[in-house]
């Protein structure tokens, strides 16, 4: 047999399989999708087995397989031929695009080793090293040593290997097990021993608790084990992924609204129907996710059910566990990579029948899919902007029809394409207009930001806010608040020259952080001391200027001291379960609840009587034609978050421009106005829906070099289709991040054309060491 190897070498010149010969002794258990070690050149390398064949058309004698290191496969035949379509589409090869679907615990390390080919003639230096093994790790060698190495091995006497090591391994622990022999005399401490195991369910337990909860050494065990009373052995656990939230099940009977809607999508169950359910912020949507999901799972089928952001995930696991236990695995960026690996594992075991996860859970490796939920389908978090770019919602209609089983898009404010497609019929749309238990949508006030600095008022707080915030803290209630920009100052600037201080990897101005009392760029992480002078002109008159989630946090503590304020965004949320520990301290004892657009969405704490939106109209004004939409669903979503029960939600927005239509819409909570509002724009502006949109991005060190390639590019494009409109690139939008240079072009086409084999040529041929081009299939999301 043959198998068809792609091989763990990042170069589009080797993008492709290569034939291997199957050894006798791995025949029968290798399968498509695993991990080997084959010979490749000079060296040995990882690869994937994409394929079998009988005969090979390669007319030398063919190399065979040297290790195989997974007897069960974590890569199916189906996620195969989307990393295939993906390579195509994005122009990506294919070896970077199986590491993207791949959990990193998958990844193998590769250790260099020297290895000995003439002993008589090596230098007597390095005799002593090799005098006993023919092969050391190069870690293990003096540095001293590396010079004398590397004439050695331009003399043919030494050469360099690599040894290939899994990443990770599975996790074992020791068990201690009595055994069914009767004992005679023992000490009473070895009785304590063989007591608490006949006391627990098997007889058996962890080596580490039964020393613990006995109190006795490791020595007591062992005599035990040597009269064979008790026997230990090592056993495969699975890394718990465990939620610091109490697990309460909470069974609701759908309502009146809910129950049609149910009824509908399990009549097409065994379809690949595609759902919009749009329901308004409380509408409970989560609980037709469950009961359809209860009833999938009934059926002997898998859910798959991906929620927007890390720290949603917690309370949806919480929720998800206190309803169907162990059946539930999670995969999120939250997980340690051995955590991941295991919940892999679960999957593919068939341990675990719902999987919950972020954008990567696209990807689980779950077959017999019954069900797919993406739960606020709008968010640009479904969308990887980094290295393979991808959309998972896209990636999910494909698993869709793939297993022939439904999918649910759910949403409050669903982004203009999704409901367009609802419209046309792609998509059959459900819709819930009123909140669930009998609560009502907040009240909105809207505060005119531009009346409050020239009434002298030049706090971040309208006069408005203060006092409803007040109100609320009295009544012990709570309030949450949105400040979408994390720091304390946006910027420092020079009062005498005018100097702003930027970062000097990116064309971005840096940020003050008061906290750690330094000035940070959030592109790069540069990071610099606190200036007390002008760098240009040596003036000490330096203002810090605008507001991040820091300075709010300071001027609460000013306006009420004892209230206990928490603050979430980028830099209190690093360490691990950090998003949820804030989010427990904060529904259990706080007060006041800080935060960027994390705590938009999902959140559902019955205390929460008050939102604060500051600056709501801070992003309406940037260069991206999603802009007005981005506004308008962030504050729908947050404006979500107050009064979701029987008290009722104020909601108080702050912005510079109340009359814009993106900020009266959503104050009206009329998302099908902004619908048709933001549809005649980009009917005009030629913009999805109307248009299929590509982005085409490049990047180098050279501004003049990156700007001429994407001139060049753009005028190749129209020379091949003259239908097709090209905009960019503009000198003006190419920006400097990380010390490299990005132009883009945007395309736009009427009629849906496959572009993919002229555009993976134009790529092809201004690629070089110089510049890298990127392909964005989707940049009406992110």
């Amino acid at each position: 047999m043959i198998a068809q190897v792609l091989v763990d070498v990042k170069s589009k010149n080797v993008n492709k399989t290569y034939d291997y010969l199957v050894p006798e002794t791995f025949m029968g258990f290798l399968e498509l999708g695993a991990r080997v070690v084959v010979p490749f050149g000079n060296r040995a390398v990882m690869g994937f087995v994409l394929g079998f064949l009988e005969d090979s058309e390669y007319s030398k004698k063919l190399k065979s397989i040297s290790k195989v290191l997974d007897i069960e496969s974590f890569l199916t035949s189906e996620l195969i031929d989307i990393a295939k379509d993906l390579s195509v589409r994005t122009n990506t090869i294919l070896i970077r695009v199986l590491e993207t679907i791949l959990p990193s615990a998958l990844k193998v390390i590769y250790k260099p080793k020297i290895m000995v080919v003439n002993f008589e003639n090596l230098s007597e230096d390095l005799k002593p090293i090799f005098e006993y093994q023919s092969q050391v790790l190069l870690e293990n060698i003096d540095e001293k040593y590396y010079k004398l190495i590397n004439r050695e091995i331009k003399n043919n006497n030494l050469t360099q290997i690599y040894e290939i090591r899994d990443l990770n391994k599975n996790l074992t622990k020791k068990f201690v097990r009595k055994t069914s022999k009767e004992f005679d005399k023992i000490s009473d401490k070895q009785r304590l021993v063989i007591n608490y195991l006949e006391a627990q369910k098997g007889k058996e337990e962890l080596l580490k608790i039964l020393l613990k909860k006995t109190n006795v050494t490791d020595s007591v065990v062992k005599t035990l084990e040597k009269h064979a009373y008790v026997e230990t052995y090592v056993k495969e656990v699975y890394r718990k992924v465990e939620t610091i939230n109490e697990v309460t099940d909470k069974i609701i009977e759908l309502n009146i609204v809910q129950e049609p809607i149910f009824e509908k999508i399990i009549c097409k169950k065994n379809t690949n129907s595609k759902f919009l359910l749009h329901g308004v912020t409380g509408s409970g949507k989560t609980e037709i996710y469950l009961k359809t999901i209860e009833d999938v799972i009934n059926d002997g089928k898998n859910v798959l059910l991906l929620v927007p952001e890390i720290s949603l995930t917690p309370m949806m696991i919480s929720r998800f566990k206190s309803r169907f236990k162990s059946l539930v695995a999670a995969l999120h960026s939250g997980l340690s990579s051995g955590e991941k690996y295991d919940e892999c594992r679960i999957n593919k075991t068939k341990e675990s029948r719902i999987v919950i996860g972020a954008r990567s859970a696209c990807f689980a490796p779950l077959e017999n899919i019954g069900l797919i939920i993406v739960d606020e389908c709008h968010e640009s978090s479904y969308k990887q902007t980094n290295g393979l770019i991808y959309y998972a919602v896209d990636i999910l209609e494909e698993r869709s029809a793939i297993h022939n089983c439904p999918i649910i898009l759910g949403s409050a404010t669903p982004n203009i394409e999704s409901y367009a497609k609802a419209k046309k019929g792609i998509y059959e749309l459900l819709e819930i207009k009123e909140r669930a238990l009998n609560s009502k949508l907040p009240r909105i006030d809207i505060v005119n930001m531009l009346s409050e600095f020239k009434s002298g008022n030049d706090s971040p707080f309208s006069k408005k806010l203060i006092e409803e915030i007040d109100s609320r803290l009295k009544r012990n209630e709570q309030v949450i608040l949105l400040m979408n920009r994390r720091g304390y100052a946006n910027f420092v600037i020079c009062r005498e020259c005018g100097y702003v201080f930027k970062c000097p990897n990116c064309d971005i101005s840096l940020t003050y952080h008061e906290y750690s009392n330094s000035l940070k760029c959030h592109y790069c992480g540069h990071e610099e001391k606190k200036p007390n002078t002008c760098i240009r002109c040596g003036s000490n008159e330096l203002n810090f200027m605008g507001s991040g989630t820091q300075k709010i946090e300071k001027y609460l503590s000013e306006y009420f001291p004892t209230a206990k304020v928490y603050r979430m965004d980028n830099d209190t949320t690093r360490k691990k379960h950090s998003h949820e520990i804030i989010l427990n301290k904060f529904q259990n004892q706080g007060d006041i609840l800080i935060g960027t657009q994390m705590i938009a969405k999902g959140l559902d704490f019955p205390r929460v009587t008050l939102v604060g939106i500051i600056q709501a109209d801070s992003n309406l004004f940037v260069p991206d034609f999603r802009a007005p939409e981005k506004t308008f669903q962030l504050i729908m979503q947050v404006s979500g978050r107050a009064g979701r029960r029987s008290i009722e939600g104020q909601v108080v927005i702050q912005a510079m421009n109340p009359e814009h239509y993106a900020v009266k819409y959503a104050c009206e909570n009329d998302y099908y106005g902004f619908y048709q509002y933001e549809m005649r724009l980009r009917r005009v502006a030629r913009y999805s829906p109307f248009y299929y949109l590509i982005e085409i991005g490049f990047n180098g060190k050279s501004i003049r070099d990156v700007f001429y390639a994407g001139i060049e590019f753009s005028k190749q494009l129209k020379r091949f289709d003259e239908s097709i409109i090209v905009l960019g690139p503009a000198i003006d939008q190419t920006i400097k991040i990380k010390n490299k240079y990005t132009a883009k072009i945007m395309i736009k086409y009427r009629e849906k054309k496959d572009f993919y084999e002229k555009i993976n040529e134009l790529v092809d041929s201004f690629s070089s060491d110089d510049i890298y081009i990127s392909i964005d299939n989707y940049p009406n999301v992110g």
